[in-house]
């Protein structure tokens, strides 16, 4: 079996800056964010944006709540599969569990290092009508420093994680 990171195994928490680029492919359109992220074990999970102010996204438990461009949405990921396949990717992709997420997103998983830079690479097996055709995760000292979020309609999202 590979091991990839987990490494919040012993850990409870994590707070840290993060930047968001969203790409929209057949535009080029890219739309730039930014915010804060907080992480409590075993699945907790809040982005709050202080750009644009006021929107956020929040796992807690099976809820995942976002406030989005206006648009506020309270979901039971635990009744909605497609939410669910959101919520466990970013929880297992932030906390390291790669395996996982690739599991999850039916996609093959390489791992490989840099200059103390893991990166894992999950590309999907086949295309899907929704869900994510690629997952990029690079980790600093076992911390997400960036992820990146390619889905199958042509939106790609990057985000910067700094401490």
């Amino acid at each position: 079996m590979l091991t990839c990171c987990t490494w919040l195994a012993g850990a409870q928490q994590l707070d840290c800056r993060f930047t968001q680029a969203r790409t929209i492919q057949a535009s080029g359109k890219v739309i730039r964010s930014e915010g804060v992220i907080s992480f409590l074990a075993p699945d907790q999970l809040t982005m709050t944006y202080t750009q644009p102010a006021g929107e956020y996204l929040v796992i807690s438990g099976p809820m995942l709540r976002t406030n989005s461009q206006g648009q506020q949405l309270s979901i039971d990921t635990s009744t909605n599969a497609r939410f669910r396949n959101l919520r466990n990717t970013l929880l297992n992709c932030i906390t390291g569990n790669c395996e996982t997420a690739a599991r999850d997103n039916d996609a093959d998983l390489t791992v490989s290092e840099k200059n103390g830079v893991k990166t894992v690479e999950m590309k999907a097996r086949k295309a899907a009508p929704r869900g994510y055709s690629r997952i990029i995760m690079e980790y600093k000292k076992d911390l997400p420093v960036r992820m990146v979020l390619e889905e199958f309609g042509g939106i790609s999202t990057e985000y910067l994680f700094t401490y």
